[in-house]
């Protein structure tokens, strides 16, 4: 019961505190000031983005992919069909071992 006693106290004392809050008395050009901060910081992030597409980025991105596509394409022609299966057999366990033991 003590603790309903101290929530009820504790509600009491947050609905005071927001019946003595007041109005708060504003400028005029606040709004106007705040604004064009906003617009000021966002022209802002748009020329960082823009920085991002370049022509010098795009081409070095475009080569990037060319030459990983060319070697996984290399390393794709290595690797036979044979090979790629044992590769999964083993990696999960499906294969029967052939190797003679010491008891037969």
């Amino acid at each position: 019961m003590k603790t309903n006693v101290e929530m009820n106290k504790k509600v009491k004392d947050t609905l005071d505190a927001a019946s003595s809050i007041q109005e708060v008395k504003v400028s005029p050009f606040f709004k106007e000031n705040v604004m064009h901060q906003i617009r000021n910081a966002s022209e802002d992030v748009q020329d960082v983005t823009g920085t991002w597409f370049t022509p010098k980025l795009q081409l070095a991105t475009l080569v990037c992919v060319v030459v990983l596509n060319i070697l996984a394409f290399n390393n794709l022609k290595e690797t036979s069909y044979e090979e790629g299966l044992s590769n999964f057999a083993e990696s999960y366990g499906l294969v029967t071992s052939t190797e003679s033991t010491i008891l037969n």
